[in-house]
């Protein structure tokens, strides 16, 4: 059965970060993973919110990974509502889905977009931040972590909660 662990939360709190460290210690452990992240892609024009392109998208990819006899996708995404997750779950039938909430404070948040955005896109960032820490935050988590620590500990900490070392 194919594992899908999703690394959900605000803008800012670190989920591709994340989900490259978890990736490395993969590697480093010789366990067969894929990343795709769906926070890292961009398209214009967009058609509504483009989440039908990147069901499209996610879907197409998957069976190449499945292919290779990759079994584990680390998917760093917001799951905000019913309808992202439902994506996930048709772009990658049959999978077992688990959900990491990444808990960083505002000011945290803050300061890393901060150090990554400019112009008129920090301010989008930081209140889209809040906005996902309202709607996303204590329903799309089978668990959660904090990610104010080294990135390092927290990929760990992810693994071993999904079980996946």
């Amino acid at each position: 059965m194919p594992e899908v662990l999703v690394i959900n939360g605000p803008c800012g709190a670190g989920k591709s970060t994340v989900g490259f460290e978890c990736l490395e210690i993969l590697e480093e452990r010789g366990i067969p993973a894929a990343m795709v992240d769906a926070e890292l892609a961009y398209f214009h024009p967009q058609r509504g919110m483009g989440e039908d392109v990147a069901e499209r998208a996610l879907a197409a990819v998957w069976p190449v990974y499945r292919d290779e006899g990759i079994d584990r996708l680390l998917l760093p995404r917001v799951i905000e509502k019913p309808r992202h997750l439902e994506l996930v779950e048709r772009a990658v039938p049959d999978a077992r889905i688990q959900i990491a909430w990444l808990d960083a404070s505002p000011a945290l948040i803050a300061e890393r977009l901060g150090e990554r955005e400019r112009g008129s896109a920090l301010q989008w960032h930081i209140d889209r931040a809040e906005e996902i820490r309202r709607n996303a935050g204590d329903d799309y988590a089978h668990f959660r972590l904090d990610a104010d620590r080294d990135v390092r500990a927290i990929a760990l900490d992810l693994l071993d909660r999904a079980g996946w070392v």
